[in-house]
């Protein structure tokens, strides 16, 4: 039997050693990690040139994070597999990751055999549940998930990659000064992206853009 082929993407290189090491040393699933990224914007990269079977993907990353890397591959590698591993135990997270196009979400406090179960699931063409959020998920309607979430979801999907990194960079806080020095672009260019990624959401203010972040995912509920 083939062995799954595994993209990890993690922003902490001691967790990926970690997990490469107990993925590769079972004999009771066959998994071959196959390259690592540390963040959204490597693994989007790595699994256009890889075709892994599975990604494992981390939520939290800086620069492009999880549910926005999930977006982006789902529209262009749709048959990849996504398993996320995540440190968010919040059914919110879960729900928008599967309809973002995840085949799977796993906490990072789960047990090995948990994880090589996911890993089973998702290769195969199955879905793979939290087993602690996966009866909120059931018992909560979809369109009682959060107000707004599916328009807010519908709303950043339209946002280009470029945008999205800068919103998630000034719901963080930064200036446009220094959002031009993480992204290495021009000060002018950070002013466009800001007034189009604002005209598209339909938001004018930094506090509706931290709630809309949250909405979609890209910050922490507080």
């Amino acid at each position: 039997m083939n062995p799954i082929r595994v993209v990890l993407a993690d922003d902490h290189t001691v967790l990926r050693v970690g997990l490469r090491a107990f993925l590769e040393e079972q004999t009771t699933l066959a998994v071959r990690v196959i390259g690592e990224a540390q963040d959204g914007l490597e693994a989007i990269a790595l699994a256009q040139e890889l075709h892994p079977d599975v990604l494992l993907l981390d939520l939290s990353m800086p620069g492009l994070g999880g549910l926005e890397a999930t977006i982006e591959l789902h529209r262009l590698l749709p048959r990849l597999k996504i398993l996320i591993l995540t440190q968010h135990a919040e059914v919110i997270y879960m729900r928008r990751l599967l309809e973002a196009g995840a085949s799977g979400y796993l906490l990072k406090s789960a047990r090995g055999d948990e994880l090589l179960c996911a890993l089973r699931a998702v290769s195969g063409g199955g879905t793979y549940l939290e087993p602690s959020l996966a009866g909120q998920l059931m018992a909560q309607p979809a369109h009682a998930a959060d107000d707004g979430a599916t328009s807010a979801e519908e709303a950043y999907a339209r946002l280009t990659q470029r945008e999205r990194q800068v919103l998630k960079l000034l719901a963080e806080g930064l200036s446009n000064k220094e959002i031009a020095s993480a992204l290495d672009v021009a000060l002018k260019t950070v002013m466009t992206h800001r007034v189009n990624l604002m005209d598209k959401l339909d938001i004018h203010n930094h506090a509706r853009l931290v709630q809309f972040s949250i909405k979609v995912g890209l910050l922490p509920m507080a």
